[in-house]
């Protein structure tokens, strides 16, 4: 299974009902937050199994309780600055949606980076992301390493527009 990062908005991920729920609860909880017209970014696609591996990989440097609290699924990390990771019952949907600091989220990634001795610079990320993508001997080797890259890109995108950024499963 492959795991994609969006940044955008919700209607970028979920089919336009659950968009709209989902839309209108995260307003609810944060009224801070704005909901920004415009093209989403997403990352490459990696392995999902980057995701726990990142987790575990960051959770055994520092305390990165964003980066390590939200699974890859239903999850969102919103351009807004809290300190616990929340969880917000959406009405239909069985689980709840697991929502993250944007802001904490890049400070977790970035003394990350500095404990684990990786770049935090879009060049050298997109650099180190094209050496997986070229080597086909790398390419299912330090998922964890190809999901910082990605997730670190992603939510530098995010930041820089104002929107939140989604974690997308896809088949």
């Amino acid at each position: 299974m492959a795991l994609v990062f969006v940044a955008g908005n919700a209607a970028d991920v979920f089919a336009p009902d659950l968009a709209a729920a989902i839309d209108a609860e995260l307003r609810t909880r944060f009224p801070l937050l704005r909901i920004v017209d415009g093209e989403a970014y997403q990352s490459d696609p990696i392995d999902a199994a980057g995701w726990a591996q990142l987790q575990a990989r960051a959770m055994r440097l520092i305390s990165a309780p964003h980066l390590g609290g939200l699974d890859a699924y239903q999850s969102v990390y919103l351009p807004l600055r809290f300190e616990r990771v929340e969880h917000i019952a959406i009405p239909t949907v069985a689980d709840p949606l697991e929502v993250g600091s944007l802001d904490v989220l890049l400070d977790e990634l970035r003394l990350f980076a500095s404990q684990a001795s990786l770049p935090t610079d879009d060049v050298e990320l997109m650099q180190l992301a094209a050496k997986y993508l070229e080597d086909d001997e790398l390419f299912s080797s330090d998922l964890d390493i190809q999901t910082y890259v990605q997730l670190l890109l992603t939510a530098k995108q995010a930041s820089a527009h104002g929107v939140a950024m989604y974690l997308n499963p896809a088949a």
